[in-house]
């Protein structure tokens, strides 16, 4: 059995010059490591794995391989809503910079700072690689010092002793001290050991692709909620706007109407109470907007991890739409999403989990032994000349249990159909949501333009109806109509401009980051680099 070496093991690079699966998980954390990319945690474990490893046989790599293959996906040659860009690897934050606005990316990276829920994730990864650890520790010796005192003493009733009258209690003491130190091993000779401790070391990848879809999932909203306050702001300003337009035309029919001028087949009467109405309407459209900007600004501030009063997102605006969306292949999303990444970690951990199941059957070897000094007196306890040692070996092969062993190879492998079900299903969806993302982009570009058309159709008869009015050949019901019209074209207007925001962003979501391919790390370069 050859040693390991871990720059030929799949442990360190994925064979593609992508960043390997360890390394993508330990990368999220961003904090400074021996190597680049990983967590002072995430090394520590990885050492310690590495030498379980090589101490046992180091023919098995502890970071269970890709295993995608117990999956069955049909995956299409191409996006069939619409072109969509090659997936990268991620983690991948660039797609919030595409909409070229500083300050939302700045909130946004305040968001990956600051939210509290992402410090509950973090601290999840923690707790799993502490687990991966724990698991980890089975694969060594046990070694344990222990140090005992004990006195005894025993009463000896009619002892057929010379001189000593046969009613005569005798009593006898004495001390034992011992210094030992105790060695408990069991060999992972079938490798039951290690393919537990995969399966958790499986299971700690997993939490930390699950981090990064929440860091994902986190920045699309706080994202969207942003260009809701912008949204929102700028409803606001409109609502304004159509106040003072309506109150103008409430000014001029109540001067014709207090002048006594009516127009032909017209009551100005009539006229006035819908001036009033549509001002009264502007009011409410006003508050809602208003009350809106104060809830989206608080939201803000809630997923920032700060107080919320309400003062966050003063610069928020709607950005310009980004540029078109490139060309790529469908099957990459499943190296780029981190849910999908997760899935797939959830599948090795439990084919290992299975594989641990089966190796249950096989007999245990264990070794004990211990090596100490005993004496009745606590002066002699290092001498030599008192010192005691044993060694022994325990073959325990299982006979009879019920059928709790085959119970659990039984419930392992359901588990891993499960788990590769649970994949499938989570990569269709991923796939729905890009090809919906992708229909929408379309449909919703459409929508922009017919309501940006409507918009300037709605001011030109606004325009003409204020013209003919003057002229004397038209009337105010065309003219408020007309304002009307113009206000409502828009409103919808800004808010399908928001329409569209969110659904490019639902896109880079769903394709789990931008348009644009990300540079491998240092660290995989290097690996990659020095790989035979």
């Amino acid at each position: 059995m050859a040693p390991t070496a871990p720059l030929a093991s799949p442990i360190w690079t994925d064979g593609d010059g992508t960043p390997p699966l360890s390394d993508r998980v330990l990368e999220m954390h961003g904090k400074e490591d021996p190597r680049p990319g990983m967590t002072r945690l995430a090394a520590a474990v990885r050492v310690g794995l590495l030498a379980a490893a090589a101490f046992v046989g180091g023919c098995e790599s502890l970071f269970p391989p890709d295993a995608k293959h117990h999956t069955h996906l049909g995956i299409p040659p191409h996006w069939i809503a619409g072109d969509a860009p090659l997936p990268t690897h991620f983690p991948d934050h660039d797609w919030v910079a595409a909409f070229g606005e500083p300050d939302l990316t700045a909130f946004v990276g305040r968001v990956m700072e600051e939210n509290r829920d992402l410090k509950a994730a973090q601290s999840r990864i923690e707790i799993a690689g502490a687990n991966a650890r724990i698991a980890g520790a089975d694969l060594y010796p046990r070694l344990d010092g222990s140090f005992s005192g004990q006195r005894n003493a025993q009463n000896f009733i009619g002892l057929p002793l010379p001189g000593v009258p046969p009613d005569t209690i005798l009593s006898s003491q004495s001390n034992h001290f011992g210094l030992s130190l105790d060695l408990q091993w069991e060999i992972d000779l079938w490798g039951r050991i290690r393919a537990a401790q995969s399966a958790v070391v499986a299971e700690f990848e997993a939490s930390g692709y699950d981090f990064a879809t929440a860091q994902l999932s986190l920045a699309g909203q706080a994202a969207k909620t942003w260009f809701a306050l912008a949204e929102a702001k700028d409803q606001v300003a409109l609502a304004r706007n159509a106040i003072a337009t309506f109150s103008e035309t409430e000014s001029a029919i109540r001067e014709r109407f207090e002048r006594g001028i009516e127009d032909e087949g017209r009551n100005p009467a009539s006229q006035l109470l819908l001036a009033r109405a549509d001002v009264a309407n502007a009011r409410e459209s006003l508050a809602a907007r208003e009350e809106l900007v104060g809830r989206a600004a608080r939201q803000l501030e809630i997923l920032a991890g700060g107080y919320p009063n309400g003062a966050a997102g003063s610069s928020a605006r709607l950005p310009e739409m980004p540029g078109k969306v490139p060309a790529g292949l469908p099957a990459t999303l499943l190296d780029r999403r981190p849910d999908l990444a997760s899935a797939e970690r959830r599948i090795a951990a439990a084919d290992k989990r299975l594989l641990e199941a089966k190796r249950s059957l096989l007999p245990a070897i264990r070794l004990t032994g211990s090596y100490g000094h005993a004496s009745e007196d606590i002066s002699d306890i290092l001498n030599n000349d008192f010192s005691v040692w044993n060694v022994a070996g325990n073959l325990a092969q299982p006979i009879l249990q019920g059928g709790r062993l085959r119970a659990n190879i039984a419930k392992r492998d359901s588990e891993l159909e499960l788990a590769a079900a649970e994949f499938e299903q989570a990569a269709l969806t991923a796939f729905s949501e890009v090809e919906n993302a992708l229909a929408a982009e379309t449909f919703l570009t459409r929508r922009v333009d017919a309501l940006e058309n409507a918009s300037r159709l709605a001011l030109a008869a606004y325009r003409r109806s204020l013209e003919e009015f003057e002229r004397g050949t038209g009337d105010f019901l065309t003219v408020l109509t007309s304002q009307q019209r113009l206000f409502t074209s828009r409103a919808q207007s800004i808010g399908m401009r928001r329409q569209r925001l969110d659904n490019r962003v639902d896109l880079y979501l769903a394709l789990g980051g931008s348009f644009q391919p990300a540079e491998p790390s240092h660290a995989t370069a290097t690996a990659t680099a020095t790989k035979p």
